[in-house]
């Protein structure tokens, strides 16, 4: 291993949630680099994190939570950042690249009750709050009596104002509730036949510069299968066009000695067709095809959906 800077400054977002996600990453290179390396956590306030009360939408922004930790990568105020692989754009800025994924945390997104009542069982018109537009649309597409609202603020806010009854029901991802020790006992979990993940949902990511000294070390605590799905699925999406205003849900997984992709675009007029062929023991190729345009990543069975 090369010799390495001593200090490693790790940029990442101030809130409870980023700050745990940030935890485990310095945790996974304390065990592979022990005293060899010491990690300087740089908080960063993001456009997002400045006005919590504007609906995510209208920032117009595909980068908003990770853009100014990435200017502060650029500009040398921080070697690497820490991110929710799912906030990150499929096109990331030059000279920085995903260098490492911790292992993937649960995909699946959660419904929450005062009273514990299942996706199937809200009252017509009840509230819903998410901001994501990939949930409302997949939801909307199975009860399209509910209401969709807005919410913004941390998981505890979140779940505080459903308490005191500003919605009926709120939407979370499960990995972040996991990470945060917040799971209610009320909780549903929604399957993927009912909503797909973002790309990258339940993944941690490290982003740094390609020829970031750190890169041997960082590249020690990644985890090749989270990796390499995570991979193909920011492909897809990259492929398509979409960002995290997109309703764009897509899940590349492992089924036994098969490795599935899936995926959900809810737009009226237009669909991509996909077709996966088949391939031997690694990942094999993918090919999305577009109109007349044809994209390839790596997948390995043929998929309908």
């Amino acid at each position: 291993m090369k010799t390495l800077p001593r200090t490693l400054r790790l940029a990442t977002r101030g809130s409870a949630l980023a700050l745990a996600q940030t935890q485990l990453v310095c945790q996974a290179i304390e065990r592979v680099a022990g005293a060899d390396v010491a990690i300087e956590l740089v908080v960063v306030h993001t456009s997002a994190d400045r006005a919590p009360d504007r609906p995510l939408r209208e920032f117009g922004d595909k980068a908003l939570f990770v853009k100014e930790i990435e200017e502060a990568i650029l500009a040398g105020r921080a070697d690497a950042g820490v991110h929710s692989l799912k906030d990150l754009p499929a096109l990331l800025p030059d000279r920085l690249i995903v260098v490492a994924t911790l292992e993937r945390e649960d995909t699946r997104d959660v419904l929450i009750t005062r009273n514990g009542l299942a996706f199937a069982e809200l009252p017509p018109a009840a509230t819903v709050a998410t901001s994501s537009l990939r949930r409302r649309a997949q939801l909307a597409r199975l009860r399209p009596d509910l209401t969709f609202v807005d919410v913004r603020g941390n998981v505890d806010t979140r779940l505080r104002k459903l308490q005191r009854g500003d919605f009926d029901a709120l939407i979370l991802a499960a990995a972040g509730l996991r990470r945060l020790g917040l799971m209610p006992d009320y909780v549903n979990f929604l399957s993927h036949d009912e909503v797909l993940p973002a790309a990258g949902q339940g993944a941690i990511a490290v982003e740094a510069p390609a020829d970031s000294p750190f890169k041997d070390v960082l590249e020690l605590i990644n985890h090749v299968p989270t990796f390499r799905a995570c991979e193909v699925e920011r492909l897809f999406v990259r492929s398509i066009g979409a960002d995290c205003h997109s309703a764009v849900g897509c899940l590349c997984e492992k089924a036994g000695r098969t490795t599935r992709f899936s995926r959900r675009r809810v737009l009226p007029r237009w669909k991509p067709r996909i077709f996966l062929r088949p391939a031997a023991r690694r990942l094999g190729r993918c090919n999305v095809c577009i109109g007349r345009r044809r994209t390839s990543y790596r997948s390995r069975r043929r998929v309908h959906s």
